[in-house]
């Protein structure tokens, strides 16, 4: 996936984005003034790509239902990103009886290498197994052939893109959750969103807020 397309998942404040995992916590805050689980929470999504949009807050629903929270999809009410603002969201949240809130926003990006260097590998194809005579310099030297094999160095290159991902208390407007991660961009967009919004939710359900 280009990094257009995946700046093309945008989140409310900014832009939202859009083996192993490839999403990582790199720190986590949660208030120690909040003592309440939440237990629906309003998604945000602003896009230019609808579809990403769509497929981001149904994935956020559908992980928050196993965890008995209810996960809001705002596209279902915004379905133009473009007309979404501050007072649509606001009155929606009130009409839903949403406790919370939930906003991410792209800090930055990167591009780094990995380079896995070149190796050569040897394996026998000679004609004789078991037992050998090295009697005779034939026997030595001809018979006891070795293939190789190179493998040359390669060079790989990905971007990783920083989110901060807030929760919002719809009452008070307090922030009552923050959370740093890096996203590395591939291909399936889908794997791509399933795995960040599993990261965030994890962090939030170790924190007592689910």
């Amino acid at each position: 996936m280009k990094l257009k397309h995946f700046w093309a998942l945008l989140f409310l404040g900014g832009t939202l984005l859009a083996g192993c995992s490839t999403t990582t916590l790199s720190g986590s805050w949660k208030s120690p003034d909040y003592t309440r689980q939440v237990k629906k929470i309003y998604i945000v999504g602003i896009s230019k790509q609808e579809t990403s949009r769509r497929i981001f807050e149904d994935e956020f629903h559908r992980q928050l239902s196993i965890h008995g929270v209810t996960g809001l999809s705002s596209y279902k009410e915004m379905p133009d990103s473009a007309k979404v603002n501050e007072a649509k969201i606001a009155k929606n949240i009130s009409g839903n009886g949403a406790d919370s809130v939930l906003m991410t926003n792209v800090t930055g990006r990167r591009t780094e290498e990995v380079v896995n260097p070149g190796r050569v590998m040897s394996y026998d194809t000679s004609p004789y197994y078991g037992e050998r005579s090295y009697n005779r310099f034939y026997d030595s030297y001809y018979n006891q052939r070795r293939e190789l094999i190179y493998e040359p160095a390669t060079v790989s290159q990905f971007t990783i893109v920083t989110i901060e991902a807030n929760l919002f208390d719809a009452q008070t407007k307090e922030m009552i959750w923050s959370a740093q991660l890096e996203t590395v961009v591939e291909s399936n967009i889908q794997t791509l969103i399933t795995d960040f919004v599993k990261v965030v939710i994890k962090d939030m359900s170790s924190k007592g807020l689910i």
